[in-house]
């Protein structure tokens, strides 16, 4: 029992709801406004298309209308015998349809439609019918003014001729291709009736056809100057049947006559004509749709008068202006400009260059003023920098000049007071062999320190003249630079410090100065010593890269760590590191300096490691080059002018 009841109560549901559904069907049926629209041509036909987007667009918002759409086309078939038959096409298909309105656009669907309108037997039969495009003259009876509305072109299409005349004064014989279209018989007659509006000596050549061969023939045999053409039909390819697009007719055209191309049609806007005077289709389909639904409220056109003239739109191509030499400024009032980029100027062609040539000035004055404000800006910085510099330097050679001054007179000082203090004691015979040689011992000492200075401001001078001369050698330099090492073994045991010299290879002939490698390593070391307390080591290490062709020169100590902002200026002239790494034997601040520029000299480079976890690491390189015809020189250990350098390298290490 229950099963029933469900079944039952199923098949109620449904039996409801399709009920429902055909009341919806049969309200929405009775609601629908069904419309025909029938083109007079195909469905390729741009500017009917536009028309029909601009109606749909207008009228979109009412689901009620509804809108079928035909195709005359009757530039494929313009006889009565075709046309007969479309209308018993018409009648045929749509016997069972009740159209509330019939919409044409152009003149061919019209005429069709308007026989039908009191034909019982049609489906014309007493419809409203809306009609746009319509270029022939109607006269409407009484009895048609009852169902028919719509908008009339009543323009003379003397504007257009009015344009070229305006634009181009010369172009006195205007020659008009026309297709066989109602359109172009409708302008031709036009034309040919309002020819008095125009000045007497233009003269207007029609040349009339199908197909686009006829057409470009017929311009062949045009010998005139003084030409203009206005192009007002569409032309098919006699070959293929098929419709020539705008822009290869206005190219083939312009290889016959090099003169400027007007148009009536939208689609050859912008495909290489200067212009025209032409109906935007949206424009028209918009009005139209405005005009669909006041009569869709209304039920009736009472209220819907006939539009004797919608208007059009001149329109010309910006690209085109400039390439006839036309002036913007005799373009008629609301002219559409189209292919006119923003920065473009719409100017007659002479007051363009104008405006070029001071837009040009105006941007080089403008350029020579910013670059001399950057100029002055940047010499006022340069200036500032230089002032900045200056006086670093200035502070520097005041800095350097205290020291020296301090650096010299010590020695001196220790030698004046020995030799007096000598002098006195051999006087008074108190003396012994011993005492002497300590008091010439520090005379030596102190002697050399004097040398050392003196050398390093000779050294100096001759960097900054130019005049520092480097005789290269091809030399084994890991053997220079070792004995150089053992040459200091003796020093730095005074000072209870470990020197230790290590090698990867044993042998590495290269070019090089002696005497400058000495120089550095000796200096190097003796800034080691300074600054590395007893027991401590410093290790000097010889590394190749065979790949980059250099040898690499590693000099470490445990001695106190350079922070990175001292290891920048280390080597600077004058420049010593913070006070706390001074010493009272420290120097005058140039050996660094002078390291720096020996080593660059032999095109190496010098600096300082930061990256080692505690003491200071000094780290050279000097490319692995040999010169030619050089036998390799080997210096021995035994050279006492090392012995002699040593002592005056490190006469600074030791207390005064």
């Amino acid at each position: 029992m229950k099963k029933i009841n469900r079944l039952l109560i199923i098949s109620l549901l449904i039996l409801i709801s399709s009920i429902s559904r055909i009341y919806a069907d049969t309200k929405d049926s009775k609601d629908m406004y069904n419309i025909l629209l029938i083109n007079s041509y195909d469905i390729d036909n741009k500017w009917e298309n536009r028309v029909k987007d601009g109606l749909k667009e207008v009228t979109k918002d009412n689901p009620n209308i509804n809108i079928k759409t035909e195709y005359l086309d009757i530039r494929n078939n313009n006889n009565e015998y075709y046309i007969r038959d479309f209308e018993t096409l018409l009648n045929t298909k749509y016997k069972d349809n009740a159209f509330d309105m019939i919409i044409t656009v152009d003149d061919e669907a019209f005429n069709l439609v308007r026989k039908g309108l009191f034909d019982k037997n049609n489906i014309f039969y007493k419809k409203i019918i809306v009609f746009t495009g319509v270029n022939e003259r109607i006269n409407l009876t009484s009895q048609e003014k009852k169902y028919i509305t719509g908008f009339m072109d009543s323009r003379s299409k003397i504007e257009i001729i009015k344009l070229i005349s305006k634009l181009h004064p010369n172009a006195i014989n205007i020659n008009v291709l026309l297709d066989n279209t109602n359109y172009s018989k409708d302008i031709k007659e036009k034309l040919l009736e309002n020819a008095y509006l125009l000045d007497n000596n233009i003269n207007l050549n029609f040349i009339q056809g199908r197909y686009e061969n006829e057409i470009l023939e017929e311009l062949k045999k045009i010998d005139e100057s003084n030409q203009a053409v206005l192009v007002c039909g569409v032309y098919k390819d006699k070959n293929s049947n098929n419709y020539i697009k705008p822009e290869e007719l206005i190219t083939k055209i312009k290889d016959i006559k090099d003169q400027p191309i007007y148009t009536s049609i939208a689609d050859y806007i912008g495909k290489g004509t200067v212009g025209g005077y032409v109906d935007i289709g949206v424009e028209y389909g918009n009005a139209l749709g405005k005009m669909v639904l006041k009569i869709y409220e209304d039920k009736s056109i009472s209220q819907v008068p006939l539009i004797n003239k919608l208007g059009g739109n001149y329109v010309v191509d910006y690209q085109q202006i400039y390439n006839y030499n036309i002036n913007p400024v005799n373009l008629p009032k609301d002219t559409i400009i189209i292919n006119k980029k923003p920065y473009q100027l719409l100017l007659p062609i002479n007051q363009i260059i104008q405006a070029v040539i001071l837009i040009i000035a105006s941007f080089f004055i403008i350029l020579y003023i910013i670059m001399m404000m950057l100029k002055h800006r940047k010499n006022n910085i340069k200036n500032r920098k230089l002032y900045k510099i200056a006086k670093e330097r200035e502070q520097l050679k005041t800095d350097f000049i205290v020291n020296m001054s301090h650096e010299l007179r010590t020695p001196l000082n220790v030698i004046l007071s020995t030799s007096k203090v000598t002098e006195l004691k051999i006087n008074n015979n108190d003396y012994d062999n011993k005492y002497l040689l300590e008091k010439l011992e520090q005379i030596n000492k102190n002697s050399n320190r004097l040398l050392k200075l003196v050398n390093n401001l000779i050294d100096i001078t001759k960097f900054e003249l130019g005049s520092y001369e480097l005789k290269l050698e091809n030399l084994n330099i890991v053997e220079v630079v070792e004995n150089i090492v053992l040459a200091s073994v003796d020093y730095s045991t005074c000072k209870y410090i470990d020197l230790i010299f290590d090698t990867e290879e044993e042998e590495l002939i290269l070019a090089c100065n002696p005497d400058a490698i000495e120089k550095i390593i000796l200096n190097l070391i003796s800034n080691s010593l300074k600054f590395t307390n007893e027991d401590g080591e410093i290790h000097i290490d010889i590394k190749v890269n065979h790949n980059e062709k250099k040898l690499f020169v590693h000099l470490k100590n445990n001695g106190p760590a350079i922070s990175e902002e001292d290891s920048k200026k280390i080597f600077d002239r004058f420049v010593q590191v913070d006070n706390h790494l001074r010493r009272s034997s420290e120097g005058s601040g140039i050996g660094l300096y002078l390291v720096k520029r020996l080593i660059e000299m032999h095109d190496g480079e010098i600096w300082l490691n930061t990256d080692v976890e505690s003491g200071v690491e000094f780290i050279f390189y000097i490319p692995i080059k040999t010169i030619n015809n050089e036998d390799v020189v080997v210096h021995s250990i035994e050279d006492h002018s090392k012995i002699d350098k040593c002592n005056i390298e490190f006469s600074d290490v030791y207390s005064l």
